[in-house]
């Protein structure tokens, strides 16, 4: 398995590369390379016009030489910490009511700074942070996660 450096290197100005899998369907789109940047591809279509593809975390990419796998971050249930951390956020009903009532946010904020003292912000469930955000998956609380590999989203063909 090549590296994430390997690939940007491979990647030079005019190379062609095929995307071939697109979000679970057969795609048969011929790109051309125009400008490989830190974070970033720019190719242009065969048809006129240009792609960009974000380069993603290493985490959720295999590269071999020949073809270049994209995942999504995968999704698992929360560990026992975190848990427990979710089972302790504050909790006081009668400031809940008071809040719905008016235009208060008392306990927003306390709930934000319990998860910010945590460590797991992530946890509050609005921002991503170290790779990990909250999220529902069939009516659970899961956390997707930047260091599993989840569904195969994109396959490109590099040509030589």
């Amino acid at each position: 398995m090549k590296t994430l450096a390997d690939l940007k290197r491979d990647l030079k100005q005019g190379t062609h590369i095929k995307r071939v899998w697109r979000f679970g369907k057969e795609d048969t789109e011929l790109l051309t390379v125009d400008k490989v940047q830190t974070t970033s591809i720019r190719m242009t279509k065969e048809k006129g016009g240009s792609s960009w593809l974000e380069i993603p975390k290493a985490s959720l990419m295999e590269y071999d030489g020949k073809q270049l796998k994209i995942y999504s971050p995968g999704k698992r249930d929360l560990t026992s910490e975190e848990q427990k951390i979710k089972e302790g956020e504050p909790k006081d009903i009668e400031q809940d009511r008071i809040d719905m009532m008016t235009d208060g946010s008392q306990m927003h904020y306390r709930r934000m700074r319990y998860y910010k003292d945590s460590s797991h912000f992530y946890l509050f469930g609005t921002d991503k942070e170290q790779g990990k955000r909250l999220t529902w998956v069939d009516k659970v609380l899961k956390v997707e996660d930047d260091s599993l590999k989840g569904e195969l989203t994109l396959v490109y063909e590099v040509m030589a």
